[in-house]
Order: C-alpha cells, then structure tokens, then sequence
C-alpha cells in the first residue's frame, strides 16, 4: 500500500494533487507546528499584474508552537469578501469560473473558526473535482512520541503501508534508512508541473490548484 503524509495546506498546487492521486492512502500531518511563512495558509493564483497571494489571516501572537490544527482564523476583518472579491476579479472570464465560484463561496460562508476545517473542505472539494478517491486519515489519531522521520515511518507502518511516497522537497530532511529498517520502500514523487492555458498572458506554474481549476473545464486525473 502506497502511503503518502502532508500538511492540510490551503488550496495547494497541482504537485500536491499528484501526489494524492498516485496513493492508497494520504494521512494529513495535522498535528504538527503552523509554519507562520509556510504553506498552510497561503498560496498563489494569477490576476491581471501576475501572480499573487492569497492569505487566509490567522491568530499568531503568543502561539508560535501552536500545531496546525489548533491555529484560529482571524476573523476581525472581511477577508473572505476580500479573497473571493479577488477571484472573481481574477478569473471571471475564465472557462471553469461559473462552476468552481460557487462551490468556492458556499465553502467561505460557512465562517470556519479552524484554520484546519477550513482547508479540509477546501481540499475535498478539489479532490472531489479532480476524481480523487484516495481516502483520508488524521495523524493526529495515531499519537506516537516519535518526531520528524521516525514519526513518518511510524505512521505509515501503522496504517500496513509497504511504500511512502513523497515529494522531492524532503530530501533535506528524510532519512530514508529508517524507513528501509521499517521494511518500508520510500519513492520519490516524479512530477514535472503540466502546463494548461491560463488567463493575463504566459504561463505561471506552481500556482494554486484554483487556478488550474477556473482554467480548465474538464480537470485531467492524470495530472
């Protein structure tokens, strides 16, 4: 069983979706330290003057250890209005905009206090679209006092996973000889970005999966 673990990030690139489709299993690492300049609140999508980010606001003061899924949105200002209000001016003419806008608004409206459920619906949404079926547990449900690569193996031996895969961007970090000690064969995720039209001149990769969305009416599986 192919096993693959990720943060819940806000409405990630197509690399991410890659990832998920190719496994058995995504076990979402939501248990661990919110990065304040990662991803899990933030990414990018192309308006008029490039490309540009979308920040969902969180509370941070005093909270610099708080794990993902306990980090609250700050909701002392209008964001949502600002974040759809910048779509819609992004994408109105885009293929895709007239289906995707209103699952997009029915998602902000529900007034999430979690950073972390917020995501969520926002990645099963576009799991939904993109036929993604690879289900879905929580690493917060399998507590174990192992930290970084140990924690990883641990997960995945838990859950009967034979092979973990993961992306390019851990090579700093994963020690791959514990997981072969575990039994476990560790794959590097082969992804090269595809490139699709996209509104406002050129081509721009790695943006968020929203863009790829709005500017495709019928999203390939095999990305």
């Amino acid at each position: 069983m192919i096993v693959t673990i990720h943060q819940p990030d806000f409405a990630p690139w197509l690399g991410f979706f890659h990832r998920w489709a190719k496994s058995d299993l995504y076990i979402i690492l939501d248990d661990v330290q919110f990065l304040r300049r990662g991803w899990h609140h933030r990414d990018m999508i192309k308006t008029a003057n490039g490309p540009s980010w979308l920040t969902v606001p969180v509370i941070k003061r005093g909270k610099y250890e708080q794990r993902i899924n306990e980090t609250l949105i700050d909701n002392s200002s209008n964001w949502r209005k600002k974040h759809l209000g910048t779509i819609a001016t992004a994408y109105n003419k885009a293929p895709g905009f007239k289906t995707l806008f209103p699952q997009l608004e029915t998602i902000y409206g529900q007034n999430h206090d979690l950073l972390m459920d917020f995501n969520m619906d926002l990645l099963k949404l576009f799991a939904q679209i993109m036929g993604i079926e690879t289900p879905m547990k929580l690493a917060s449900e399998t507590p174990t006092p192992q930290t970084s690569t140990m924690r990883l193996v641990e997960l995945t031996k838990h859950h009967g996973g034979s092979v973990y895969l993961t992306g390019t961007g851990s090579r700093d970090y994963l020690d791959q000889t514990l997981f072969e000690k575990a039994g476990i064969t560790v794959v590097w995720q082969a992804y090269s970005p595809v490139s699709y039209p996209q509104l406002h001149d050129g081509f721009a990769s790695k943006l968020s999966i929203i863009d790829y969305l709005m500017n495709t009416q019928t999203p390939k599986r095999e990305l």
